[in-house]
């Protein structure tokens, strides 16, 4: 039943959703404010969606809804907006949930541990069902990537889901960072999804001014000081394992299991958001010539 089945087995991806309603409560990153999140069951075919709890606003979760990707992903129905949605998609994806509401009384997902930990581990507690119908997942006939300056995002054809992400901060412990893995399911729930996010004591302030991070702390992000870490970590690499966590987060606002070989040079939520687009415009195209040529095949015959 996880999103991640599907690399290995192609032909098992089921849409799901969840068995209960899971209720988790935490505060958000940037703004600093309680927030309760409700995940309730919805039928397949319902997607992935966030409602409003005061005024039943909702967004579909969809990389063409994100309307900012400064810090985190930021989705908008240009009523209302929803932040930091990116670890809670992690996690959506890791659980294979395809359809259910997800309900807020706040702008953000709360922040909870700074990694997706502890919304699978709700999810998985509660359980997930499966809807009996199918979820297939979105193949590339040929590669697609986006550009900026010295960072790209390459996403490759292939059989299986597997990242290649490298980083290079002004930091010594994270120039030059690359990191290799084939993500199913295991992989995925037991090396990535409690690596914490991550941020550097100096930009504290700056951040802090713009109305950004007022929610951050020790207990939620890794902190880089010059030379080292204010607080100790779960990976020796936590930091890289994190930025692969992002980008599973941000490409599940495809709703879809990918089958690619995503190659991420410093990369980030922008890079991420881009490259969704592009894949589910080509995905579209190569769906829509496929029924022309059977049904020009059909009309041949």
């Amino acid at each position: 039943m996880e999103q991640f089945a599907s690399t290995q087995h192609p032909g098992l991806t089921r849409r799901a959703t969840v068995r209960g309603i899971v209720h988790i409560q935490g505060i958000g990153l940037h703004s600093g404010e309680e927030v309760n999140l409700w995940i309730k069951p919805a039928p397949a075919g319902t997607g992935l969606v966030f409602q409003n709890k005061h005024h039943k606003s909702t967004i579909a979760v969809s990389p063409f809804n994100a309307v900012d990707t400064r810090q985190a992903v930021t989705l908008s129905n240009h009523r209302w907006r929803i932040q930091t949605v990116e670890h809670l998609l992690a996690a959506l994806a890791a659980s294979g949930v395809s359809d259910a509401m997800m309900e807020l009384d706040s702008q953000e997902v709360p922040i909870m541990d700074g990694s997706a930990k502890i919304f699978y581990e709700e999810i998985m507690r509660v359980g997930v069902r499966d809807l009996g119908a199918d979820l297939p997942p979105i193949r590339l006939a040929s590669p697609v990537w986006v550009v900026d300056g010295d960072r790209y995002l390459v996403a490759l054809p292939s059989e299986t889901f597997k990242v290649t992400c490298t980083i290079d901060f002004p930091h010594p412990e994270l120039r030059g960072q690359t990191i290799t893995m084939d993500l199913d399911s295991q992989t995925f729930s037991q090396e990535i999804l409690s690596a914490r996010t991550f941020g550097f004591l100096k930009d504290v302030e700056a951040l802090r001014a713009k109305g950004l991070i007022k929610g951050a702390s020790t207990e939620n992000a890794v902190v880089l000081t010059e030379d080292g870490y204010l607080n100790e970590l779960r990976y020796a690499d936590e930091c890289i394992r994190h930025k692969v966590l992002d980008l599973v987060g941000d490409l599940y606002l495809m709703g879809r299991p990918l089958l690619a070989h995503v190659i991420a040079c410093r990369g980030g939520h922008g890079l991420d958001v881009a490259i969704a687009k592009l894949i589910l415009q080509r995905a579209a195209h190569d769906e829509l010539s496929a029924k022309r040529s059977s049904k020009a095949l059909a009309t041949a015959i």
